[in-house]
């Protein structure tokens, strides 16, 4: 019997390195401290001090920034699966906000973890550093779009990688998804006023591309929607690339 823990919202672990049964024992010790908390809650506060990072289970997240006016920028919509907090484990203080944008679920991973996954588990730490290659790919993108797109072609991208995400997480059906997120977090997140998010979807409806009802969203027509985007979701790897690592002790000795 397979694993469980090659199904989401587990995906994330093994989207770039197979695991052994060894990792994936580790990675399961990792969903033990689990913590619940409800949408509007902070599971960390830019400036407190960073003891590890967090693994999203259930709901959606939002990484945010605030600005000297007291204007809050989201730089990161998190989904299960995803891990939390990793940029923040260079600096002595977290340099972001993670807050809960519907109710969520998260299990906490310890800074000493790390270190042991990174001395002990090599293969397991080089899916956590691809894992987080990819993080940057996305923040990348991002700013692509806030930098030089107009709301139409930035909010048809957002809602296609959105979709794709979701999809890999087993959380879409036939093009659909719940959209639990506010106009204001949207705008937040995409550089737009809530004024203008409104009028955007309002366009987007009308395309006949989307159709929205009561907190969900269905892309009727992915052609037209990915014609209008600014960008396409990447494509990455896969475990195809890193099939060659057989096990942990083969790769540590491969390395020195």
């Amino acid at each position: 019997m397979q694993s469980p823990y090659h199904h989401p919202p587990y995906h994330r672990l093994t989207e770039f390195v197979p695991l052994s049964a060894e990792e994936m024992s580790v990675a399961s010790r990792w969903l033990t401290d689990r913590r619940r908390l409800w949408r509007g809650k902070a599971i960390r506060h830019e400036g407190e001090a960073v003891n590890g990072v967090f693994f999203l289970l259930e709901g959606w997240v939002g990484s945010s920034l605030l600005l000297r006016d007291g204007r809050r920028q989201i730089a990161k919509v998190h989904l299960p699966g995803d891990m939390l907090g990793f940029p923040s484990l260079a600096l002595s203080h977290a340099g972001e906000t993670l807050e809960a944008l519907t109710d969520v679920t998260v299990c906490s991973l310890p800074n000493a973890a790390i270190g042991r996954i990174f001395e002990e588990l090599p293969r397991l730490a080089l899916g956590l550093f691809l894992s987080t290659q990819r993080e940057r790919v996305a923040l990348m993108q991002k700013l692509s779009w806030v930098g030089a797109t107009s709301a139409i072609e930035r909010l048809s991208a957002f809602l296609l990688d959105l979709h794709h995400r979701l999809e890999a997480a087993g959380l879409t059906e036939s093009g659909s998804f719940d959209l639990p997120i506010t106009q204001q977090q949207l705008g937040e997140l995409l550089g737009l006023s809530t004024v203008h998010i409104n009028r955007t979807f309002k366009s987007l409806d009308e395309t006949g591309f989307i159709a929205r009802c009561r907190g969900r969203l269905k892309i009727d027509d992915f052609e037209g929607l990915r014609r209008l985007a600014a960008t396409s979701p990447p494509e990455f790897a896969g475990t195809a690339a890193w099939t060659r690592l057989r096990g942990s002790e083969t790769f540590r000795k491969g390395t020195q």
